[in-house]
């Protein structure tokens, strides 16, 4: 693939979305045209440069031209074309709801998926969600990495509390070891909480080379959230604006702006602002007594890991 087109795929995700006006038809009909020409050669660069080229053309006829590539036999003209399908900037909704029906058909060819990703970020596409709970839970490293770069590039409220969720495993207030299928806090110094946390796990699971066990690993190693902190904070202070060390912080937050985040997620999604904000003040209580309840958990474990530590 030429250098310059390359070089455009490579920093497309750092790009601002900014609104466009499409191309004339005659730009756009000669613009296909060329396509048409180009894409006949039985190189498969060839071939990806003339779909990238369709990128640079923003017209509701050349999102039809992609929306068929996307259904190319070719995987790697699949690719290209999710990627160029970024541009049609002009017209976020028809492009997204395309690279969302693709996102659904190609969740067996990550490449794909990762670039219908940068693109839906790039047109700033928001109709993803909350389909797009499910990408927080893939176990392809690179869809989560940039679920959550999209997330935080639209600053989307909407996914606050799956992304709670996910700081509730990533970076809890507490030890967990293996798996994160068991947590202890010992609160002890040294690596006392690792071997409890280790012998709580192998009485969950059993020693040796039990099947539980082998699971447990196996799964462990295919999909751990706590190895996406970094891309969890980045995305987080992305919509919020904070920074939090832990889910009990961001929990915090969370409680104490969730009549603002309600107003938010209404402007944004076109719904009746103040029926949103009447709707959320009636939820709010019982969220603190959910959070309060969680805390006196944590206290109540702890002091029973500390009582068990001194006898």
């Amino acid at each position: 693939m030429r250098t310059a087109a390359l070089w455009m795929m490579l920093v497309l995700a750092a790009l601002p979305v900014f609104a466009a006006d499409p191309v004339s038809d005659e730009e756009a009909a000669q613009a296909l045209k060329d396509f048409d020409l180009a894409f006949r050669s039985k190189d498969l660069e060839d071939r990806q440069n003339a779909v990238y080229d369709l990128h640079d053309v923003p017209h509701d006829k050349v999102i039809a031209k992609l929306d068929r590539l996307l259904r190319d036999r070719d995987v790697q003209v699949r690719n290209v074309a999710a990627l160029a399908m970024g541009g049609q900037v002009h017209n976020p909704a028809k492009a997204g709801a395309i690279l969302l029906k693709a996102y659904d058909k190609e969740k067996k060819n990550p490449d794909v998926v990762a670039s219908v990703l940068d693109a839906m970020r790039e047109v700033g596409f928001m109709g993803y969600w909350p389909e797009f709970k499910k990408a927080l839970k893939d176990e392809r490293s690179d869809v989560v990495i940039r679920t959550l770069d999209l997330l935080g590039a639209n600053k989307d409220y909407r996914t606050l509390p799956a992304l709670l969720d996910m700081y509730k495993v990533a970076m809890p207030k507490m030890v967990k070891w293996s798996t994160g299928e068991v947590k202890v806090d010992t609160g002890s110094a040294g690596d006392a909480d690792a071997k409890a946390a280790k012998a709580k796990w192998t009485a969950k699971y059993g020693a040796g080379g039990s099947k539980a066990k082998a699971k447990a690993k196996a799964k462990a190693k295919a999909f751990d959230e706590r190895n996406f902190d970094a891309q969890l904070r980045r995305c987080v202070k992305a919509i919020t604006g904070e920074e939090f060390d832990n889910a009990y912080d961001f929990e915090e937050w969370y409680i104490e702006n969730y009549l603002d985040i309600a107003r938010k997620i209404a402007e944004m999604t076109g719904a009746d602002v103040r029926a949103a904000v009447a709707r959320a003040k009636v939820e709010l209580p019982e969220l603190e007594a959910k959070m309060e309840k969680e805390r006196l958990k944590l206290e109540e474990e702890l002091a029973r890991q500390r009582e068990a530590e001194a006898e």
